[in-house]
Parts: C-alpha cells; structure tokens; sequence
C-alpha cells in the first residue's frame, strides 16, 4: 500500500505541490472503501494476467465484473482533478494524489511505490509483478521510464518552480529483476533561466540497473492553479 510522500510539516522549501497523502487511519468512509476496492482491484489485474482459469470461472468473474462496472459508472468522473479544489502549490493536493497514476492509494494502475523527499532529493521503493513484465522475469522498460519520470519531477520540485517534463533519457544498464525490492534516487544537477536539469538512479541489492537525466521546462507559477476543479 502507498504511504507518504513529503508530509506538509516538514521544512523543505518548495512552493511546489506537497506530494502527501493520508494514512488508512486519517480518511473518510468513502476513501477508505476506495482504497479496499483498489487493493481487490490490483488482486485481479494479477490474477487476470496470464492466469490460468478455466473458461467457467473467468465466465462467472466477467458476469460478476458487469455487474459492478454496472454498479460504478454512474458515479464515475473524467478527470482526477474533478470534484476537487484543483492544484494548490504548495498546500494540500491529497485529494488529488490520492488517485494518483503512479502513487495514489485509489488507483488500480499504480504500482506499489513509495516516495519520500529530503532536502537532497527523491528517493523510491517499488516492488513490480508480473503485470509490469517485459522480458521473462524483468520489468517493462516503459515502466522503468515512467517511474523516472516521476522520481525526477519530484526531486525537480523541490526547486519550488512549476514545470513539465521537457526531455528524458534513461540508460538501461542490467535488466531489472520483477518481485523484489527496486530503490530509486533523484536529485537536481543543475537550474537555468527556463529549466531544471535532473538526474536519477534505479538500483537492486545496491547495483544500478538503470539511469536517467531529465530536464524540465519552468512555466508560469499559476499554470496548474484551480486545473480542472469543480
């Protein structure tokens, strides 16, 4: 389950969307319900995935999936910012990342990652299963490059400036192992007028397996304010 990132007491100096989000024991009814949803969810994505059952019960699972798809809809949303007060720079955003592609406890698609930040930088932990295969028993590069991207992005906040990804490159060194511990480590080589120049690092058993460099482009300071909110 993903825990916290950058909790909002904590003295770094970034103007930059907090990345927090709440315990299990800090939540609503309905965040807590969506969070064991999500969990049930992740189960069957990793038993779906290749599995082996027989017709009949994938037949029953697919009836029993109708039947809550079907339940669900109505209530679903186009946005994750939708039904929140949109981006708040440097304030409470757990309402957003609680659904997070990469982080959110909300959301299916998210790996098991957890992200803290220091005045240094980033760092990650991650455990990839076989949904996230590319190779026989290696993670999908694509997924590697994704994990950069976010690794580098929050490592890059802590400049306190707002930005986008302009540029990455990742170097994949040795193939990154599925089902074990992945520690990952970000930080900032260098700031220029317009842009922020990042580096990172993805590591099993304390050898690198891959590495990146990114360079994020600065833009207007209230660029995400209010994005999407209802």
């Amino acid at each position: 389950m993903i825990r916290s990132t950058l909790t909002p007491n904590e003295p770094v100096p970034t103007r930059h969307p907090v990345l927090f989000v709440h315990s299990d024991s800090d939540v609503t009814p309905e965040v807590a319900a969506s969070r064991r949803v999500t969990i049930a969810t992740r189960r069957l994505i990793a038993a779906i995935v290749n599995g082996g059952a027989p017709a009949s019960d994938l037949k029953a699972a697919a009836d029993e999936l109708e039947r809550l798809a079907d339940l669900l809809e109505p209530y679903a949303r186009d946005s994750r910012y939708a039904g929140t007060p949109g981006v708040q720079r440097g304030g409470d955003n757990t309402a957003i990342l609680e659904s997070h592609p990469f982080m959110g406890p909300s959301s299916p698609l998210a790996p098991p990652i957890t992200l803290t930040r220091d005045r240094d930088g980033a760092r990650a932990t991650v455990v990839y299963g076989h949904p996230y295969e590319g190779p026989p028993g290696r993670v999908h590069g694509g997924f590697i490059a994704a994990a950069f991207d976010q690794i580098l992005g929050a490592a890059a906040a802590l400049s306190g400036r707002v930005f986008f990804t302009g540029s990455l490159n990742v170097k994949y060194r040795k193939p990154t192992p599925l089902h074990v511990p992945i520690q990952m480590e970000g930080e900032i080589a260098s700031t220029r007028a317009r842009t922020i120049h990042v580096t990172g690092r993805m590591l099993v058993d304390g050898e690198v397996t891959a590495e990146a460099e990114g360079v994020m482009v600065t833009v207007a300071d209230d660029t995400f304010e209010g994005a999407n909110s209802e």
